[in-house]
Order: structure tokens, then sequence, then C-alpha cells
């Protein structure tokens, strides 16, 4: 008897163990991703030397059958939390699109306003350190460059930051936040067509939970800044941001495209953000596109490494699809 009671014991451990094993494989797709690292996951997704598959046309407000698989493995399907627009440059057509007309949280892609307001209304001001700012996401600096930039174009003063570190959001960020709307202001008097809907900007370096654009707004803004031409001390806006695989914040990503994407980073639960410029090579030449993109997340330091990779796929994805075919507008941007 007593024997018996033991093998029933330890079967019944062993179906225990065996059912928690399979818990724990359905548990989560991001268990054993690490929290940081560089490179990315691997996709199915073709090098720039192999032909990419062609999709059906794409659609307004509908992903392609390659953004529905990326979504699936690198964001549990949350096809509602992902916003996206590219723009052919060139053409002023709108090639990818969705959700773009979604409010999304702006995180640090706030400091583009910032930027631009700073280089476009400051006297004799310091390319090369909007520069630093812009690739390193300073918060520091973007609080002063945000200041700076109101009392140039109306006189605003706001209260000496008390940022001590560069990547801190000190609750003195919320003293930003008169300039903040002056800067916007003069966007929006600027950008006087664009449907500023929704828009709001707190502070300038983008540790306000309240900075929301939609990505539409944001590559308006992207695309503004590029028609000042290299009016910065003979540099273009996008010489200004973070180069894919070379510094910044996107030093080390997409390095299979090294050089290729030009872009402002945001980090800010829930959201982690990509917007500027990306490069596809087409019959010898370089073709140039607005980008943002906006993939929001649930918290925490590994879901925060999986937004990026999934980021960094769907730039591969447009990169590699737009160097092997031309495809047909949606739109005019």
């Amino acid at each position: 008897m007593i024997l018996l009671i033991k093998v029933k014991k330890s079967l019944f451990a062993f179906l225990l163990i065996l059912l928690l094993g399979a818990c724990s494989n359905q548990a989560s797709i991001y268990e054993g991703i690490p929290s940081e690292g560089d490179g990315v996951i691997a996709v199915d997704i073709p090098d720039n030397n192999e032909v990419v598959e062609s999709e059906p046309g794409h659609k307004v407000n509908e992903l392609s059958e390659t953004e529905k698989d990326l979504i699936e493995d690198l964001h549990e399907s949350e096809e509602d939390k992902i916003s996206f627009i590219v723009v052919d440059v060139e053409n002023k057509q709108v090639m990818r699109s969705y959700l773009a007309s979604q409010p999304r949280r702006l995180a640090s892609i706030s400091k583009l306003s910032t930027a631009i307001g700073a280089l476009e209304n400051v006297n004799n001001i310091e390319v090369p350190k909007v520069k630093k700012m812009l690739k390193n996401s300073d918060n520091g600096e973007a609080s002063r460059y945000v200041r700076l930039a109101a009392k140039a174009i109306n006189g605003t003063i706001a209260p000496g930051s008390a940022y001590t570190q560069s990547h801190s959001c000190p609750i003195a960020f919320l003293d930003d936040e008169i300039a903040a709307h002056t800067v916007l202001d003069w966007l929006m008097d600027s950008l006087s067509s664009v449907d500023w809907t929704d828009a709001s900007i707190n502070d300038g370096a983008g540790c306000h939970y309240d900075n929301f654009m939609n990505s539409i707004q944001v590559a308006r803004i992207i695309e503004f800044s590029d028609s000042k031409g290299q009016s910065y001390d003979g540099l273009s806006f996008e010489k200004l941001l973070s180069i894919s695989g070379t510094d910044g914040t996107w030093k080390n990503k997409n390095k299979d495209h090294k050089g290729r994407i030009l872009a402002k980073t945001g980090t800010l639960n829930p959201n982690s953000n990509l917007a500027g410029f990306f490069y596809a090579k087409r019959g010898g030449d370089m073709k140039k596109y607005y980008f943002t993109v906006f993939v929001e997340k649930k918290g925490g330091g590994q879901y925060t490494t999986k937004a990026r990779k999934l980021i960094e796929s769907l730039m591969r994805y447009w990169i590699n699809y737009y160097s092997m075919e031309k495809g047909e507008p949606i739109s005019p941007f």
C-alpha cells in the first residue's frame, strides 16, 4: 500500500511538471528575449541582394501580409497598437499608411519640433549642439532649446531648467509647458494647411505623457524640416539625426542598412517610435522617403526591446520592398 501511494505521488509530480512546462511554453512570446542587445531578431525578410516577392497592392489602413506576419511574430498580433506612414519624397505620394491619423504619444519624437523651432528662430544657434541633442536624445539640451526657441519667437521666458542628467526626466520638465506651446503654435502657423487636430506638445524633451501627434502630422514636420535644404551649417536636417548602424540612438540598429535610415527615436511607455528619412536603392538611384512609425508597448524593458525589434523589421521590409518594387502610391501626401 505504501509503495502504491509513493508511485501515485511520483506519477502526480511528473504530470504536474509536464503541465507546468507546457504552460510556461505558452506564457508569452516575449519569454527568453534579452532586455538589451544589438542586432535584430531573425525574420523572414530578404537582404538587398534577393528579390522581394510581389504582394497585392497596398491600400490605406490595410496591412500587407508581411507586415501582418511581423506584427504577429513580434507584437502578439496587436495590430491596433501600430501606426505608420511612408511617403515618397520625389513624388509626394503616400506609399504606406496604417492608422496614420491615430494620435499617439510622442516621447522623444517631440525633439523634432524643438529642434526645428530652435534652428529656425534662435540667432547664431550652435548647430553642432542641436545635432548632438537629436542624435543622442539629450533631454537637458532639448529643455534648453525649447526655452531658447520660445524666447526668440515671442519673448516667452521660462524658469531655469533643473535638468542635471542628459537622459533624466525630472519634475522640472513641467516648467517647459508654456515654451513648448509657443513652439507648437509657431509650427502650426508655419504649416497652416496641416490638420493639427489633437496635436499637443507640453515639453521640449518628450517626457510629458500628454504629448500627442499622429503619423501624418509628424511626417509634415519632417517634410517642413527637409524643405530648408542645407541651411544648418551646410547640413540638411536629416544629417542632424541618428544614422542607422553609424551613430546616436540608432547606432546599433538596422546595421544591414547602414546609413540608409536617418531618424529620431522615441521611447516612453507605452510607445516606441521612430521618425525621419530612409533611402531605398532602385535602378541605381537612391530613392528618398519620409516615414513615421509608432508601436505601443505594454511596459518593461523586455517589451521595449521587442517593440524596437518590430520597428527594425518594418524598416528592413520597407527598404527592401522599395528597392525591388516601385510600388503603387495609395494617395497624394
